[in-house]
């Protein structure tokens, strides 16, 4: 089953009670985190979009790492923050901004973010019309020994949803141990923008992810897909998400799939 964030719920947290000791400091949190908080990740997918921060009403609520520069930074293409944990923000209804370093709105929205619950949020789009939005992320139970992944659809302007796949390769026989089969794990079919699919439980290893036109023949195996990265999954206990993103065109590059860790 998918997430449909069509209705996006734009993120709105922001009175997250930070202290930084320069503009661009990685903020602090200085109280105890409530049983009311939020968890949110902020993530720039917008591939042409300038240098932003992101703003929970009159909050901001990312940051870039250290500098000593004095002057304001913001978040790139391809940035996200935190980089492999969450910002912890209040729950409850905000606008959510994303500005840049002029303090000019690129994008807005209205979101409700639930007390004890974890999203990632998205500046995505393009020039003409950058959007911000919300996508939930439910979480696997805690498991240290257990390695969770899933899918998500961030590029703007793509005109077909995709299947997505983890491919993990055969390996041949040695003296020592078996052969091993080709592993092919879905990671969810007909994923919109804007869409993930659940997280799926992997073994640990190098896999390819491998990403399909929905609707087309293809051989998960040896067919040519839109677009692939090859990862090796290794730390036992983690969540991760792959993430196409950026702008669609029908030949994409590396830069336009990566992937993070939410746990």
């Amino acid at each position: 089953m998918r997430k449909t964030i069509n209705t996006l719920i734009t993120l709105c947290v922001v009175s997250v009670l930070f202290t930084a000791c320069d503009e661009n400091a990685i903020p602090e949190i200085t109280e105890p985190v409530s049983d009311t908080a939020t968890y949110v990740k902020f993530f720039l997918h917008a591939e042409d979009a300038p240098e932003v921060n992101f703003y929970l009403d009159d909050q901001k609520v990312s940051s870039v790492g250290s500098s000593t520069s004095d002057e304001l930074q913001g978040n790139k293409y391809g940035s996200v923050f935190p980089s492999n944990a969450y910002a912890i923000v209040p729950s409850g209804s905000f606008n959510l901004y994303a500005r840049d370093l002029n303090g000019n709105v690129i994008a807005t929205n209205a979101v409700t973010l639930d007390a004890d619950k974890h999203y990632s949020a998205y500046l995505g789009g393009s020039m003409d019309s950058y959007e911000v939005f919300l996508i939930e992320d439910p979480l696997p139970p805690l498991d240290n020994v257990k390695i969770y992944w899933r899918f998500v659809n961030t590029m703007s302007s793509i005109p077909f949803a995709v299947d997505a796949y983890a491919v993990k390769a055969a390996v041949a026989a040695t003296d020592d141990a078996p052969a091993q089969p080709v592993q092919i794990i879905s990671l969810g079919k007909g994923i919109n923008y804007k869409q993930a699919g659940e997280y799926q439980e992997l073994a640990t290893g190098k896999y390819n992810f491998r990403i399909f036109e929905s609707g087309t023949e293809y051989d998960v195996e040896t067919s040519t897909p839109y677009i692939q990265n090859t990862v090796t999954v290794a730390s036992k206990g983690r969540v991760y998400s792959t993430q196409i993103r950026g702008t669609y065109k029908p030949t994409p590059t590396s830069k336009n799939i990566d992937y993070w860790r939410e746990r």
